[in-house]
């Protein structure tokens, strides 16, 4: 989430620069007010895109399964001080809920502002507006389709027929609609800075395009934004007759952009390029795995690695045959994702306290993800020579939204997991295996979603077993003939 928001804001300040330095002070009031919108969907939208990159991970060698089912079911209490984390995180989702809910209340008392004038002004219809009359002190405004003045008797039939053709171009063109967009955008997105200001430049040059329409002079019509300016302001969510710089907008009326001015409207098609290259879902560090000790940060969330208990097991002798005893170590496994604890299958089923509130059934499982890959995998399997071959997959992570959120991917072999399993004599090159490795990296990060494992009918994020893994899978003929 974090490397998101940094994404979309570097979208947006590019964005906002290229368009204070090259396009702000033009007339193409219409162009601008695309670009404005263009470019906030596009903070929006490209963050989230994966592009998949050539670079994929292998990890250290697969561990044995017997090493991984033995110790899988004892990482429970390894996994206990991941919950110090969460209270960091719940920390920081109080004071995020805190803003978030302050900006609705705000943009629902500005709702009401609005229709407490609109319930208790008098009505009155002029062909497609409704002009309400509300008696108090302000400066004329519009929202939806509805133009409020003080009163008819302020202003000269002259006046009035200035306001209206002014806030009805801000009706034919739809102005309201980008207003509450962003307002919304506020609402989540309250702590960042960028959204203001792109509120701002909207307003500004929806006050451009509505000044273009009125027919008065530019002298006199700027004297009567300054008479206007004198009263008090509308609601933040309306567009008001004297909001925005009137020098800026007295100024717009009487300048004319030269056709070099023109040309810079083609700077908008670099700028969404390089968004999209540079800011996407794969782009840099988000694509890549950030070890630092046992912590891996991985498409911007962070998991915590914890080491579990060693076992001891009796084992044959390959010398002389004696049994003897030996110590068995278990590779870390993903205990936390972003201070959140991570459950693992055994824990959830064999949990005291939840009974049948546990969730472990109609979710992802390491059979259906080994059947998802290897079923959309053709082109490459038909490059396999026949026989059995391993897919290494550990410590596959399934948050809470039921996508796949971490994995370890170790490669494509033609050895088993278990002594004397090599009965695979065919030797995969370099590109073979390369072009497996990103497959499996694609596959996993455009898999669909499923439902979360849940306690106690919260959805918690899990390990699922990696076992299946361990068994072969056979290609015949450039088929695969048995998962």
């Amino acid at each position: 989430m974090l490397q998101y928001v940094l994404n979309a804001s570097a979208i947006w300040l590019l964005s906002l620069v290229v368009f204070d330095i090259f396009l702000r002070r033009d007339t193409y009031h219409g162009f601008n007010r695309a670009y404005l919108l263009l470019t906030l969907l596009a903070g929006l939208i490209i963050p989230a895109l994966s592009l998949h990159a050539s670079d994929v991970a292998i990890s250290k060698p697969f561990a044995p399964v017997s090493q991984r089912v033995a110790g899988i079911g004892q990482s429970m209490d390894a996994t206990v001080a991941a919950s110090d984390s969460a209270v960091h995180i719940n920390w920081f989702l109080l004071v995020y809920g805190s803003g978030a809910l302050i900006a609705f209340f705000l943009l629902l008392k500005e709702l009401m502002d609005i229709s407490r004038l609109y319930k208790h002004g008098t009505r009155s219809q002029d062909g497609v507006w409704v002009i309400i009359e509300t008696g108090k002190e302000h400066g004329p405004f519009s929202a939806f389709r509805y133009v409020f003045i003080s009163n008819r008797k302020n202003y000269s039939d002259e006046e009035l027929a200035i306001v209206l053709s002014h806030e009805e171009q801000h009706g034919h063109l739809l102005h309201f609609i980008d207003l509450f967009f962003v307002q919304l955008l506020k609402v989540v997105l309250w702590f960042n800075p960028l959204i203001y200001i792109y509120l701002d430049r909207l307003a500004t040059v929806h006050e451009y395009q509505a000044d273009s329409s009125v027919a008065m002079k530019p002298v006199a019509y700027g004297k009567f934004l300054v008479e206007q300016s004198m009263l008090s302001s509308a609601p933040a969510l309306s567009h008001s007759f004297n909001r925005s710089p009137l020098k800026k907008r007295i100024l717009m009326l009487t300048k004319t952009s030269s056709p070099w001015a023109g040309a810079k409207k083609l700077l908008a098609f670099p700028v969404l390029l390089v968004a999209l290259l540079c800011f996407s879902k794969n782009a840099f560090s988000d694509s890549k795995r950030v070890r630092n000790g046992n912590t891996v940060t991985y498409h911007g969330n962070r998991f915590e690695f914890k080491s579990i208990a060693t076992d001891t097991v009796m084992m044959q002798d390959p010398v002389n045959g004696d049994m003897v005893m030996k110590i068995m170590e278990h590779e870390p496994v993903p205990a936390s994702m972003n201070g959140k604890r991570i459950y693992t299958e055994q824990e959830i089923k064999k949990y005291p306290e939840m009974g049948d509130y546990a969730n472990t059934k109609a979710r992802v499982s390491v059979s259906t993800l080994k059947e998802y890959l290897l079923t959309h995998m053709k082109d490459e399997i038909a490059a396999l020579p026949d026989g059995p071959y391993w897919l290494y997959i550990s410590n596959v992570v399934i948050g809470d939204d039921g996508k796949v959120v971490y994995f370890d991917y170790a490669g494509i072999s033609t050895k088993g997991p278990w002594p004397g399993m090599e009965v695979n004599k065919s030797i995969l090159s370099a590109a073979t295996k390369e072009r497996f490795a990103k497959k499996v990296f694609q596959l996993i990060d455009d898999a669909p979603a499923h439902d979360a494992a849940s306690l106690q009918g919260k959805v918690v994020p899990s390990l699922i077993d990696d076992m299946e893994f361990g068994n072969p899978f056979y290609v015949k003929n450039g088929k695969l003939e048995a998962l």
